[in-house]
């Protein structure tokens, strides 16, 4: 081997390690602010909501979540399974789907894993992002629906709302009887983080952040996602890699025109993933912020969700027993 060469690979071998550092130290940088959760505003259920028959399950790793049921008046036409955003809980399923109990649809919800009263999971951090033990908590929830002898003949849809929405993605996906979902406000993590940091360059360094690679970038925010998923007893789920299994059935996103948080570029980019068409598969709702589609536009939000899970068909007639879950 020459000199030269030998030179060259000293130095290559350098940058590569040079490199390797500065991902380290920039990614246990990002570690400090992962878990900082956005200012979300979470609205409060009305006192005069329906209140669901209370549910407790369990879920595949042994833990116990609670819930309820909400059921209509008259026999249920279909069973939607409410997914909450993270400051939410089973109760804030009326912020978003009474219009649907009102038409006839049973609504089941629930709170997720370290969201009280369900069980807290020891080692675990719960965070704004989804991780693969939110969709084990989704799976538990559609099992159970599932398994009752008053759903079994009624179709079953999902509805979910930022970090639910997420994770009722990422479990239907891989439940082919789930031909139905919306899914408010979802996200990626890695794109929604990496789009954040993009914009943290051009702003803090300038024209010289800008210059960056992308992919540059999201090394970066992989090794630090590694790094907190560690930390926190979990494991991020990259959603991009499931959603193509959503082909050929149903799903509606929503997202809103002043959402700074999930912008609806990032969101159009999983539309696509799912093979849907953007125009017909993803609403844009004017004037709201993430979350807040409904208390933006609360008319045409009904009109959009009633239209959407209408779409699923016609139960056959059954007489079954009211649903046997432990109070």
């Amino acid at each position: 081997m020459s000199y030269w060469l030998l030179a060259l690979l000293c130095v290559v071998g350098l940058l590569l390690a040079l490199d390797a550092v500065i991902h380290f130290v920039y990614a246990l940088a990002a570690l400090r602010r992962i878990d900082n959760p956005p200012s979300f505003l979470v609205q409060s259920v009305r006192e005069d909501a329906p209140q669901p028959d209370p549910v407790r399950f369990p879920t595949r790793d042994g833990l116990e979540l609670r819930g309820g049921i909400y059921l209509p008046e008259e026999s249920p036409r279909g069973v939607i399974v409410f997914c909450p955003e993270t400051l939410g809980g089973h109760l804030t399923a009326m912020n978003y789907a009474e219009s649907l109990l009102d038409a006839g649809f049973a609504i089941f919800s629930f709170n997720f894993r370290n969201q009280s009263p369900s069980d807290t999971m020891s080692g675990y951090r719960a965070t704004h992002w989804m991780t693969n033990h939110e969709i084990t908590d989704v799976h538990a929830a559609l099992d159970l629906v599932l398994s009752q002898p008053q759903f079994s003949a009624l179709p079953v849809g999902l509805m979910g709302v930022s970090r639910g929405a997420c994770a009722a993605l990422a479990a239907g996906a891989m439940r082919p009887e789930v031909e139905f979902i919306w899914a408010q406000g979802a996200f990626s993590t890695r794109a929604v983080i990496v789009h954040h940091a993009m914009n943290f360059l051009g702003t803090v360094v300038g024209r010289w952040g800008k210059m960056l690679p992308e992919w540059h970038v999201r090394i970066t925010i992989g090794l630090m996602l590694l790094m907190a998923g560690a930390r926190n007893g979990a494991r991020f789920v990259r959603l991009e890699s499931v959603l193509p299994r959503w082909r050929g059935r149903d799903v509606q996103f929503i997202s809103g025109a002043r959402d700074t948080y999930v912008p609806t570029q990032l969101t159009r980019r999983l539309t696509k993933l799912v093979g849907a068409n953007a125009e017909n598969s993803h609403w844009v709702a004017s004037g709201a912020k993430h979350n807040l589609e409904r208390v933006a536009k609360p008319d045409e939000y009904d009109h959009r969700l009633l239209a959407f899970f209408n779409q699923m068909p016609v139960p056959v007639p059954v007489s079954q027993p009211r649903v046997a879950v432990a109070h």
